[in-house]
């Protein structure tokens, strides 16, 4: 971890002493438009280098798809819940900041069950099991971890191989390649019931999934454990954000960026007018669409960043007190193809409250989103009861968070459908003039939280090239 920042900080600081930090003197000013985790970690940047950093935010809040829900006994995660032990960049910026961090495995987190089709199983019977739809060789592969085990021989050695064209013939449906594995429909069903990486695996590029179990495993290479923020990983953009010599501007989305000769302005749905010498852009594409640049994008970024997707989720957090969970008839976490998805439970050191987090991915949100927030919520229970029915009053429903339809995200995080990493990666970064662009849709070597983080080290270079 020390390595790796020591690694960016000194690209960074080579630069600045090869260029003789000529910026610095004409007292640059950089416009920052998305106040989570790239653009803060942008915004510190600039201002380590001496530029002028004004960050810009829709919300009202700062750290974007990173939300810890406070009100909630034991702080669950709504977004970005977990910091991987090759996350150098956040981790580094943590510890800079005084945000303590503890091993995910000191929260308590029950072991996963199986519910498929209605029927229970557990890790050792699920070879046994009547709903195992499963070829003989596969048997005993539990359904969480058959599409990492299937993608095991991936063909991505280093981090950036995903995308750099060598590895193009692999961006195809990952739904044809578990097809000629040995998967009949009913199998790749089960398959693509909790895929995290695409609204359904016919829309999932088989490369982007190589690329995630490929990041994977160099997580797992460092031998350390998960990493989580003692009091919830919204810390860490808090504490950003904290530490700016400018406050965010929250609350006031950019919806105008016009470019020219002399810089970028900026005009926000106030009516505040925003100068600068240049800008970087790093909010999800979703949120990009609803700005009109002047002069128009070219025609390919446009497309890019009109034809990416991001993932539905919808999470309920629900709480049980140590009574009510023991007499709920829950076998503890849970992957299942029901309408509920997946469940995860956790009970925090020294408290007898058990978090329950009800996790559903892709195309089975739309069960739930032409209900209300409320209705929602409530159906969501009724279905979980069919499954549990002594579950039924035990359970308390705290909060539903539905990324997909919250207008600055749309989902959580960018998918790659097939044949869009080819056709669109590389214009989702390339600079319009004085606009430059991040976040996690446009990293190379990391994905999540991290990936934000190593979008904003390649952006600000680009600025630094620019105005120096």
């Amino acid at each position: 971890m020390t390595r790796r920042r020591l690694l960016a900080a000194g690209a960074l600081a080579a630069w600045a002493m090869w260029r003789g930090r000529p910026a610095v003197a004409r007292g640059a000013r950089v416009l920052v438009v998305g106040a989570g985790l790239s653009g803060l970690y942008a915004a510190r940047l600039f201002e380590q280098f001496g530029f002028e950093a004004i960050v810009v935010e829709a919300r009202e809040r700062v750290g974007g798809r990173v939300l810890t829900l406070d009100a909630i006994e034991g702080r669950p995660e709504a977004g970005g819940n977990l910091i991987g032990a090759n996350y150098g960049r956040l981790l580094a910026v943590a510890a800079q900041s005084g945000v303590e961090m503890r091993s995910a495995d000191a929260v308590e987190t029950l072991p996963t069950a199986y519910l498929i089709d209605g029927e229970p199983a557990s890790a050792r019977s699920w070879r046994d099991s009547t709903s195992n739809p499963l070829p003989d060789g596969l048997k005993t592969v539990t359904p969480d971890r058959l599409g990492a085990f299937l993608l095991r021989d991936h063909p991505v050695r280093n981090a950036a191989d995903w995308c750099n064209g060598t590895l193009a013939h692999l961006d195809v449906a990952a739904r044809n390649f578990f097809l000629g594995r040995g998967l009949d429909a009913v199998a790749i069903a089960l398959l693509g019931a909790n895929n995290g990486y695409g609204n359904t695996l016919a829309e999932t590029s088989l490369l982007s999934l190589y690329r995630t179990v490929a990041g994977i495993e160099r997580a797992i290479a460092f031998g350390r454990p998960t990493l989580e923020a003692v009091a919830g990983n919204q810390r860490v953009p808090e504490a950003m954000a904290a530490e700016l010599a400018r406050p965010v501007v929250a609350g006031d989305p950019v919806i105008v960026l016009e470019r020219g000769a002399d810089g970028v302005a900026a005009a926000c749905r106030s009516g505040r007018r925003l100068e600068a010498d240049a800008a970087i852009v790093t909010i999800p594409l979703p949120a990009l669409r609803q700005i009109e640049f002047r002069p128009t994008l070219p025609r390919v970024q446009r497309e890019a960043i009109d034809s990416i997707r991001y993932l539905k989720l919808t999470q309920a957090h629900l709480v049980a007190d140590r009574a009510d969970w023991t007499a709920s008839g829950l076998p503890g976490s849970l992957w299942s193809n029901a309408p509920f998805g997946r469940l995860f439970v956790r009970r925090p050191p020294g408290s007898d409250t058990y978090n329950i987090t009800v996790w559903i991915n892709g195309d089975s949100c739309d069960r739930y989103d032409a209900l209300p927030d409320r209705e929602a919520g409530t159906r969501i229970l009724e279905d979980l009861f069919d499954a549990y029915p002594d579950a039924r009053d035990r359970l308390r429903l705290r909060a539903l968070v539905r990324w997909h339809l919250d207008p600055w995200s749309r989902g959580s995080w960018a998918v790659w459908a097939p044949g869009q990493i080819g056709r669109h990666f590389a214009a989702l970064h390339e600079p319009a003039g004085p606009i430059h662009f991040a976040g996690e849709h446009t990293a190379y070597a990391y994905s999540g939280m991290e990936g934000a983080m190593e979008s904003a080290e390649r952006a600000v270079l680009e600025v630094l090239r620019t105005l120096s």
